[in-house]
């Protein structure tokens, strides 16, 4: 393990020595000019709450231009992996329960009465539920990654992160913009822009957008693929400008999302097994066509819809005034208000067959119901913001103060059946947040700068829960209310105007939470809500521009322990139903190194690089969940703790695995990606260009509990796509391949023999879910502008 934890430290220190020299550089950050001479362009953020410059900003941010979305074909939050090495996704069964990982801190949970770790912010206004913000990312200006706790600016659901994502703006002039694509796997997307003045103080903006995409699953049953998504998206801006001093802004929203997902075909199967051990529904016939033991099988036989519809409309109105004078001269006063509505309902074929098995089930007393089993419900959400803030002009004392209000109404209702794993039951929670945040930066001499800032913040969550099923039906309902102080201070040196280094300590905070899911009752109500999660922070960073600005290279170094984490442990059960339940972990640790570089040597050539080594490992967890198939041991009273990485089972028959000093689940220990970018002028106003992309990500385990065939080995994917463009850019074409190697791998594992048994035999089994590019695919995409 030493050796190997060596070569990987050895491996990030020899990148970022040939990213020193110009070998490499981070090409989303580069925008290519037809000056020879120039250097690599700024890129501009706003992960201070303030407008500065990537390179002066004093925390760990990858920023992803619109021009990389463009040449990456990047859809959704799915691709943005490609691009930002310390960023995972967690897919859970159902479209409601996907989530985001940064430097291998994220949350996967089925309850709606717990919060993110990774907060996605969308022109200043954050998601208030995860799942709504996988949808198309349109008419993107940039997206920023912001690694680490941010909850001093960003509240409490940023412990671990930031995704800052940023849109177009109204343009001075009329513009447009048309774009279509077409995959060789019935992929095709279409979409349009059109932007400029209505009068002298009036611009506006408008884009639409659809994509669709049938899937990498065959369906026997219905003959129809899965895993596929397709999606509406309308967004809006209207600017009014009365004065100089004073600007308002309007931006409506729409959102049709339908996701025919999760679907996990069984790729390992123990043979001479029946479904439910029903001798009537072998696995032979049961599974007919599908070759159950391919470890790449992408076949299933459901004859019930899985995924989520999801809508979701809202709306954000933002007023800014530049104040001329008084007690806060050259400030700008803005005013966020937002309101957001999502509704999914989703579906899931709980026996993933096609069989009506019920006809036989039980054994012993068949129910004589004619179907199989199957999931059905419904998210609703209502999410209502409130910001003010005050931010000063540039000078040697900076400042952001700000008062924040937010509240969300959720509701859940979930109905499985009509008998396996019967339940039936409705959630509502809602919680309300109150903060008042600051961040300061004082220049104490033109190269050293103080920073620091905090955040109160004092949260109401509440709940009412309804099981309609259980032998006895039951009502549930309660609150608490929690204060928190999060704060962040550091020190930031410019040895150069383009070399800077920074050393910061900051605390992350997310609130208490409640397990609004189907195992909730009411011996687990009287011991919730879960303790609120904790973090603190130590980071130093390096930010260098080299060689007049032809290569540039960020470094950051970062030690984060995390307390009283709450994560989702995921349980197979015996008809091979995969259930979640709430639990919080006592200590958690991450830490390790992070690299991004971007060269362009010449006016026509990049080169582009990042990588992220993350060490993230439980430190305190003597009580975590067994696999199955685990060996055990017995201990003695219920109070006992099994030796680390050992299943004890406990006198009351509960199995219970000490999963202190392992290692977290999806968080690659080692992560990199490797670009480059030709462009060749042909004549005066065509051009054509040739990119090629690497990304190669360590081996995975995706759940929590260790279980070694639950682990996705490592795998590199290579991209490339050939480009010309016309009338000085005004029209692109451009024919990719993703993954030229058809190198596949899955997003999501599991160890459960789906159902299937049979009397004497150790039933075993798997089944994944294969990623979008988990097979080759060619595509085509034209680009117009006027």
């Amino acid at each position: 393990m030493k050796t190997r934890l060596i070569s990987r430290v050895s491996a990030l220190l020899a990148t970022s020595c040939i990213a020193a020299i110009g070998c490499a550089a981070h090409a989303q950050s580069a925008t290519p000019q037809p000056d020879a001479n120039a250097g690599i362009a700024d890129i501009v953020v706003t992960a201070t709450r303030r407008a500065e410059r990537l390179q002066d900003v004093p925390v760990s941010v990858t920023a992803v231009t619109k021009d990389a979305v463009t040449r990456q074909n990047v859809r959704d939050l799915g691709d943005l992996p490609k691009l930002v090495p310390g960023l995972t996704l967690n897919y859970g069964t159902q479209p409601g329960n996907f989530s985001i990982n940064l430097r291998g801190i994220g949350t996967l949970t089925n309850g709606i009465a717990v919060e993110s770790d990774v907060a996605v912010v969308i022109d200043d206004v954050p998601a208030g539920f995860q799942a709504a913000a996988f949808k198309d990312l349109v008419d993107i200006e940039r997206v920023e990654a912001l690694k680490g706790p941010q909850s001093t600016l960003f509240g409490k659901s940023a412990i671990s992160g930031v995704l800052n994502i940023v849109t177009q703006a109204p343009t001075d002039h009329l513009t447009g913009h048309v774009t279509a694509l077409v995959t060789d796997d019935h992929e095709w997307r279409v979409g349009g822009t059109v932007s400029g003045p209505l009068s002298d103080t009036v611009k506006a903006r408008i884009t639409a957008s659809y994509n669709s995409w049938d899937g990498n699953v065959d369906n026997l049953t219905t003959g129809q693929k899965m895993n596929g998504s397709k999606g509406l998206t309308i967004t809006g801006k209207m600017l009014w400008e009365p004065t100089s001093n004073l600007s308002i802004s309007l931006a409506p929203r729409y959102n049709h999302s339908d996701i025919n997902c999760c679907v996990t075909p069984i790729n390992k199967l123990t043979t001479g097994l029946y479904y439910q051990g029903i001798t009537q529904l072998p696995a032979s016939t049961v599974l007919a066509g599908i070759n159950y033991n391919d470890p790449y099988n992408s076949k299933v036989r459901n004859d019930i819809r899985a995924g989520g519809d999801a809508f979701s409309w809202g709306g954000t109105l933002r007023a800014s005034y530049n104040i001329d004078g008084g007690l806060l001269p050259g400030a700008t006063v803005t005013y966020i208000g937002s309101y957001d509505h999502y509704v999914m309902r989703d579906y899931q074929d709980v026996d993933a067959t096609d069989s009506h098995f019920l006809l036989y089930y039980p054994v012993v007393t068949p129910s004589g119901i004619d179907s199989g089993a199957a999931l059905y419900g419904q998210f609703r959400v209502r999410s209502t913001t409130q910001e003010l803030r005050v931010t000063s002009p540039s000078g040697p004392f900076r400042y952001v103060f700000g008062l924040w209000y937010a509240h969300n109404d959720l509701y859940r209702d979930l109905d499985r059946g009509p008998v396996l794993q019967r339940v039936h039951y409705t959630a509502t929670s809602n919680n309300t947040n109150y903060s008042f945040y600051t961040d300061l930066a004082l220049d104490v001499s033109p190269k050293f700068t103080l920073v620091g800032g905090f955040r109160l913040n004092r949260q109401t969550i509440n709940y009412d829960y309804q099981n309609f099923t259980a032998a006895t039906p039951f009502h549930l309902n309660g609150g608490a209310s929690h204060n928190a102080i999060t704060g962040k201070m550091g020190v930031q040196y410019r040895i150069t105007p383009n070399n800077m280094v920074y050393a910061t300590y900051s605390t992350g905070y997310k609130g208490q939470a409640y397990d609004l899911s189907s195992v909730f009752n009411a011996t687990i109500a009287a011991q919730q809500p879960v303790s609120p999660e904790t973090a603190h922070n130590y980071e130093i960073g390096f930010k260098n521009s080299f060689f007049d600005r032809k290569l540039t290279l960020n470094t950051a170094l970062f030690w984060t322990d995390y307390f009283g984490f709450q994560t989702s442990s995921i349980t197979v059960l015996p008809n091979g139903f995969p259930l979640a339940y709430l639990q919080s972990v006592g200590h958690l640790r991450t830490r390790g190194a992070e690299v991004e570089f971007n060269a362009r040597p010449t006016s026509r050539f990049s080169i582009n690089g990042s990588a992220a080594y993350t060490d993230a490992k439980i430190l305190d967890y003597p009580a975590g969940p067994c696999y199955p198939g685990q060996a055990t041991v017995t201990l003695s009273s219920n109070s006992a703790v099994p030796a680390p990485g050992q299943c004890g089972v406990l006198p009351s028959g509960s199995s219970i695995q000490n999963l202190s000093g392992a290692r977290l689940n999806n968080a690659p220990v080692f992560k990199f990606n490797l670009g480059a970018l030709y462009e060749l002028p042909i004549g005066e106003a065509r051009k054509a260009s040739l990119s090629v992309n690497y990304r190669w990500q360590d081996d995975v385990n995706y759940l929590l509990n260790t279980n070694p065939t639950t682990v996705q080995p490592a795998y590199g994917i290579v991209d490339a796509s050939l480009g010309l463009s016309l009338a000085g850019g005004k029209y692109k074409f451009s024919a990719f391949v993703n993954n030229l190697f058809n190198k596949h791998y899955a997003v999501n594992l599991y160890d459960s023999a789906s159902g299937f048994s049979a009397p004497g035999v150790t039933a075993r089994g798997t089944m994944w879910q294969p990623a979008r590019d988990a097979w080759r695919y060619v595509g085509v995409r034209f680009d117009a502008s006027f």
